[in-house]
């Protein structure tokens, strides 16, 4: 990691899930596992340096031990090769439904990725304001106990919109504080955030603000925030600096795009369960060329219309008939909201409907895998000729990032221009209008056939653009922002 250049204190985490959990054994006794992912890696980084802290929701029945055992207090995970401490919060069930499902998922999820059909939904009633007093609990909850456990040099680094109420209400416990949140998804506009109750909105970005500085993925989210926090009559909004006074402060308003950690994505890509899984799949494919989408079974991943846009290109395009397998590996998501049970049942009705239509006794069209099957997914990473991302909205969309890095036949990307990843990867992506099945055939048609030297080029570009964004300057970009906030509160001190 890049270190900031002065000594620094103690770095707490704070996000919904923890970068370990924990599993109880047969014999009594705890051990945990470390997730996977570059900003986890970044983020115990950054924790190990200073041998910080991690504050997350216990998950599983093991986290929910670990904290019982603990007293709630953190648990030292020196001794077991992680120097930091992990501190599980046990949140009643039903406030954490309210507040996980009720409004994280089932409201800012929804208006941050522009997912209501406006006709229809949403009808904010009283099941959701219960919701949304839950969501104020477990947020105080957490702000509580960050603020018990900091010293007067602690950074705070609150991760995403589950926490979006945390960086005021810790403001208020530790009025010093250094305090930055990151949304991981993209942020709505002010048109959007009309939609949601006024009490719900003006709580939601006042609750931002508590925040010193305020992490995006990419411009257009951070100009949302900007010009939504135009709603709220008593801040004043810089949009040329991107800043915000409110208080008394003032705010930051960065872009900090998250990557992908390349080293640890080839490792497992190269274990010898993704070298069989590799061969499975080019006996599957023979000698057809191979359209892959890896996704989430997600509403803003806009499957559906991907497979709409598929079926336009075999129409205008009937070569391609019998000569293209489209493989749809897609991971279960949030199936105890009923919105997304419905969503992947038309995403089979959709490809089952294409297939009757075009497949033949010895060529099925789509091929949709719907479990949770990463090494499948590295293994079909390597093969792919064209990789399909066409989210409606998406914060960055790191899939877009993993599959050019592991590619081996210079594999072309078609790319939603509402991905935060195209902002970095577009002028090596063939773009797409998500919305758009005509331009979305098109763009597919031109990635199965774009010529050999003109693929290679695009490829090598993608994966040098990749690589050198890696988490590690994520997190340190982040941690300079705030160093710059604390000379300059040293420097008005000195002042004064």
């Amino acid at each position: 990691m890049n270190d900031v250049s002065v000594d620094r204190g103690p770095i707490v985490v704070a996000s919904n899930r923890g970068p370990v959990s924990f599993e109880t054994g047969d014999d009594g006794e705890l051990s945990w596992i470390r997730g996977s992912g570059g900003l986890v890696t970044a983020l115990t980084g950054a924790l190990e340096a200073t041998h910080g802290e991690w504050v997350s929701a216990a998950m599983g029945d093991g986290d929910i031990a670990a904290a019982q055992r603990a007293g709630g207090k953190p648990i030292d995970l020196g001794s077991e090769g992680l120097d930091l401490r992990m501190r599980y919060l046990e949140i009643p069930p039903k406030d954490y439904d309210g507040y996980y499902n009720g409004i994280a998922n089932g409201v800012l999820w929804f208006a941050f990725h522009y997912l209501w059909d406006t006709v229809r939904s949403p009808t904010f009633h009283e099941e959701v304001f219960d919701a949304w007093d839950a969501y104020v609990r477990v947020n105080q909850m957490f702000a509580d106990a960050l603020a018990e456990d900091a010293t007067d040099d602690t950074t705070f680094l609150i991760q995403d919109y589950h926490l979006a109420l945390v960086p005021r209400m810790l403001r208020e416990l530790r009025p010093d504080a250094l305090i930055t949140h990151f949304s991981h998804t993209p942020f709505a506009g002010p048109g959007y955030m009309r939609i949601l109750p006024t009490r719900v909105r003006d709580q939601l970005l006042h609750g931002m603000l508590g925040a010193d500085v305020l992490g995006f993925q990419g411009h257009d989210w951070a100009e949302s925030f900007l010009n939504s926090a135009r709603l709220l009559p008593s801040v004043r909004v810089d949009l040329t600096r991107s800043r915000i006074r409110v208080d008394g402060r003032e705010v930051l308003v960065r872009v900090h795009p998250v990557s992908v950690d390349a080293a640890a994505l080839r490792q497992s890509a190269a274990t010898p369960q993704v070298r069989r899984r590799r061969t499975e799949l080019e006996r599957w494919r023979g000698d057809t060329k191979l359209l892959l989408r890896v996704d989430r079974l997600e509403l803003s991943k806009n499957i559906p219309r991907g497979f709409q846009a598929f079926e336009r290109m075999l129409e205008r395009f009937p070569s391609w008939r019998g000569r293209v397998k489209f493989l749809a590996m897609l991971s279960p998501s949030r199936q105890e909201l009923p919105e997304y049970r419905t969503y992947g049942d038309e995403c089979r009705d959709e490809a089952a409907r294409i297939n009757e239509r075009f497949g033949t006794q010895d060529w099925t069209p789509i091929d949709v895998r719907i479990r949770e099957d990463y090494e499948g997914a590295l293994a079909a990473y390597s093969l792919y000729d064209a990789l399909l991302v066409n989210p409606v909205f998406d914060g960055m969309n790191l899939v877009a990032m993993e599959g050019p890095l592991l590619n081996r036949r210079h594999g072309a990307l078609a790319l939603s221009r509402n991905a935060g990843a195209f902002h970095r990867l577009g002028r090596y992506a063939v773009p797409l209008n998500p919305f758009d099945l005509e331009e979305t055939a098109e763009a597919i048609h031109t990635a199965l056939t774009m010529p050999e030297h003109e693929r290679a080029r695009r490829a090598r570009g993608l994966s040098r653009l990749v690589l050198a964004n890696p988490p590690q300057r994520w997190v340190s970009d982040q941690l300079a922002d705030l160093e710059r906030v604390r000379r300059r509160r040293i420097a008005r001190a000195a002042v004064t």
